[in-house]
């Protein structure tokens, strides 16, 4: 029997963290079938005894075996001309007419449209409200996420600075300073955690580590059986569908801006105060080409002195 037919088969018999397993091989059959299994049970935070039970319930004798039997699903897909298997000859160069072109145009531009029209779908006005609220009600608010979604959340920190909220990108740190800064996250302060498959280990730990803690959590992931979900005080899913690479950005990225349009507008004499206080900042400490003229004006003047006090003392003997 099939790989995946036999998982389908014993899906209502699983334990919810097994479904959680059968749901990501459902999704990521061809990333599955070349992991190891403490990669595995790391992207799903799970226990890999966990992951053996659950090949056991799918009726396999190892987890080699599930792998090889994931393989052998993805050669008969590529046999029977997978999308996937046709992405590869594009990449590879050989569609070359305008046409086929004109055909992968349309169906990238329709994909990416698909994408927004889902996440939409998914997302409940409520859970946006609840955001935002939490967001202004914060102290602090911090942004977490690996790998793929480093460069979303560097981008969502300087959207809710610009709107003058206090905001930290903790994306970029090492280890030892992201781990001091979390410890120091409190109640008073909200954090949102940007999750994607599959789901880094420390993301989740982080989420269940705040959770703890009692401080309000946004995740942003792609659906609300992901690890991190599980902990976070209100979840926004967003669909991650992609032509060629396993996971796309775009349904993140505006769920992002969403949160940040709604911020601004929900209280704008408080949006326009905050960003009055920081053009105060901006005006009194100056910007970056304003300190760079100022301090080519004062080289000029550190050169201009020594000539000007060796021609004096010339002048005086």
């Amino acid at each position: 029997m099939e790989i995946l037919q036999r998982v389908r088969e014993c899906y209502e018999n699983l334990s919810p963290v097994q479904k959680r397993i059968a749901d990501y091989i459902f999704k990521y059959p061809d990333q599955v079938c070349f992991l190891s299994l403490k990669e595995l049970s790391e992207s799903l935070g799970v226990t890999e005894v966990t992951v053996l039970r659950f090949v056991k319930k799918a009726g396999l004798a190892s987890y080699v075996e599930l792998k090889e039997a994931l393989r052998e699903h993805l050669r008969s897909r590529f046999n029977f001309g997978d999308p996937l298997d046709r992405i590869s000859d594009d990449v590879g160069g050989k569609r070359e007419s305008d046409a086929d072109k004109a055909e992968l145009y349309r169906g990238f531009v329709e994909n990416e449209i698909r994408v927004l029209r889902e996440t939409y779908r998914k997302v409940e006005p409520e859970r946006v409200r609840e955001g935002v609220s939490m967001i202004r009600q914060a102290k602090c608010v911090y942004v977490s996420g690996t790998e793929l979604v480093t460069g979303l959340c560097s981008y969502l920190t300087r959207r809710l600075l610009t709107i003058g909220i206090m905001a930290i990108d903790l994306s970029n740190m090492s280890r030892a300073i992201y781990n001091n800064y979390v410890s120091h996250i409190s109640p008073e302060d909200a954090v949102i955690i940007i999750s994607a498959p599959g789901y880094a280990r420390y993301i989740v730990n982080t989420a269940k580590f705040l959770e703890k803690k009692r401080v309000p959590q946004i995740v942003i992931t792609d659906r609300p059986s992901a690890p991190a979900a599980a902990y976070g005080t209100t979840v926004l899913c967003c669909d991650n569908h992609d032509l060629f690479f396993y996971n796309s950005v775009l349904g993140y990225m505006s769920l992002a801006n969403l949160l940040v349009y709604f911020t601004a507008i929900e209280n704008p004499e408080k949006t326009n105060r905050l960003r009055g206080m920081l053009s105060q900042a901006r005006e009194a400490i100056g910007t970056e080409e304003i300190l760079k003229d100022d301090r080519g004006v004062r080289a000029k003047r550190t050169d201009a002195g020594p000539k000007n006090t060796e021609f004096n003392t010339q002048k005086m003997v």
